[in-house]
């Protein structure tokens, strides 16, 4: 019996030698405890093929995080997104624990599981639903109200100053501005991992529509004059619910304001620069007139419209011109199908003798083209 007792005493004493080895190294290894960090990315841009950092949109993000107990499995909250104590804040001159940062630090949990998951540019429009436990599958991204976000149609470009190219930046949500909105996937890892910094890569959204206008170099003797720029018939309210798959769009959009629309004006008019030469040719240089956020919405005949007001004029003469075009016309044909989330379209249309082209892309987020259309400008 004794030996047995004595067999038994051994064996706990080795076993209690290992845990205090691997209690002492722990130990070790967490005389400096590692900062929770943040990096991140703009997703839509790096798969286009160009990687933009999201600070270019946004320099706060929500983030929503818990971790798992590898030893008794409870669950505790790391950073509450609906907290505006936990927003990530961009500081291009601040290194610790690098130019994302927020107070006070989190610090890795080494026998633990992480999740996080973030929205930009804020909690305030769309928030992650299960944020006591961020590893919940079913969680998803939603509307913080139930009567979802409503757009209310600002327009990027200046009604004094249209650019060459898209401005991009300004969706922010300030001052009752429209925001382009960001969702991340979601990531999980050990604290024990190597890497300190969590790489969070958004998405936009949203859809967003640029309008621009040229004038053909056979008309660089002409002056075209814009005076207005609308588009019409879009749907400015949208409840989200982030689908699982890409196939179904999360928004459900209404319209609540029938008045809204995207517009430019500019009672003097704005006049179409000359062409430029690009390899020994001339070729239309274009301004931007519409650069706004669109909900994701279908398109139906003859309901969304783009309408232009422009005035040619030449030595003798100053004539008024109004163009239409029906996003889908009256038979079917469509400019777009549709928008959706995550696309950047372009209309891209071309004032000409008899004929204004146009053609429809894609650009920064995901690229989609359509063909040409010409506003037609009568023979004198």
């Amino acid at each position: 019996m004794k030996k047995i007792l004595l067999v038994a005493a051994a064996a706990t004493m080795m076993v209690a030698c290992g845990q205090t080895e691997k209690l002492n190294n722990d130990l070790v290894n967490n005389e400096a405890p590692r900062v929770i960090g943040f990096n991140t990315i703009s997703e839509k841009a790096t798969r286009a093929g160009v990687i933009e950092d999201l600070e270019l949109y946004h320099k706060t993000f929500a983030v929503w995080s818990t971790k798992e107990s590898m030893n008794t499995h409870a669950i505790d909250t790391v950073f509450n997104g609906d907290d505006a104590k936990d927003i990530i804040t961009f500081d291009s001159v601040r290194l610790a624990p690098n130019h994302w940062t927020y107070n006070p630090y989190r610090y890795w949990d080494r026998q633990a599981v992480y999740s996080f998951v973030a929205v930009a540019p804020n909690s305030k429009v769309i928030r992650f639903n299960k944020p006591e436990n961020v590893g919940d599958n079913t969680g998803t991204f939603v509307t913080v109200s139930a009567d979802g976000y409503t757009l209310i149609g600002q327009n990027l470009q200046s009604t004094t100053a249209p650019a060459e190219a898209e401005i991009k930046v300004g969706f922010d949500g300030a001052d009752g501005n429209d925001t382009d909105l960001m969702t991340s996937g979601k990531i999980s890892r050990k604290g024990s991992d190597p890497v300190a910094d969590v790489n969070l890569s958004f998405k936009h959204i949203l859809a967003k529509l640029n309008v621009s206008i040229a004038k053909d170099p056979v008309f660089d003797n002409v002056k075209v004059v814009i005076k207005s720029v609308k588009v019409t018939g879009l749907d400015d309210n949208g409840v989200y619910f982030e689908a699982t798959s890409d196939n179904n769009s999360a928004w459900r959009s209404a319209l609540k304001d029938s008045t809204y629309a995207l517009s430019w004006v500019n009672a003097n008019g704005i006049e179409l620069p000359k062409s430029e030469v690009v390899n020994n040719k001339n070729v239309a240089k274009p301004l931007y007139f519409i650069e706004s956020l669109v909900m994701p919405q279908s398109i139906e005949k003859e309901v969304e419209k783009l309408a232009i007001n422009y005035t040619i004029v030449t030595e003798t003469r100053s004539e008024n011109y109004d163009y239409v075009l029906a996003l889908q016309d009256s038979v079917g044909t469509k400019v777009f199908d549709n928008f959706q989330e995550q696309n950047n379209y372009t209309i891209k249309l071309t004032v000409k003798p008899n004929v204004i082209t146009f053609d429809a892309s894609s650009e920064g987020w995901n690229d989609i083209v359509n063909g040409d259309h010409d506003i037609i400008v009568p023979n004198e």
